[in-house]
């Protein structure tokens, strides 16, 4: 479901508390708001034109969480609880 109250750059889909993708149009750093989201959560970023898949560590929800993009230009970050 489309919630882009959880993001700073306003581009989430969301099962809250279960998984999150979050666009980011011209890269940097999202806020993500975590708060439903219990435990740990895997995270990978995808590059939305070539399609390259890149594993980060995990984040603990629970709260709000500053995520930086891998590379420049606009990206796709893609969270869920295990």
């Amino acid at each position: 479901l489309p919630q882009p109250e959880l993001v700073s750059s306003g581009y989430c889909l969301a099962q809250a508390g279960r998984e999150y993708v979050v666009y980011l149009p011209a890269g940097g750093e999202v806020t993500v708001d975590l708060s439903a989201a219990q435990g740990t959560l895997q995270v990978e970023w995808i590059h939305p034109v070539t399609g390259q898949i890149t594993s980060a560590a995990t984040i603990a929800g629970g709260g709000r969480q500053t995520l930086k993009a891998p590379a420049p230009g606009h990206a796709v970050v893609h969270l869920w609880r295990r």
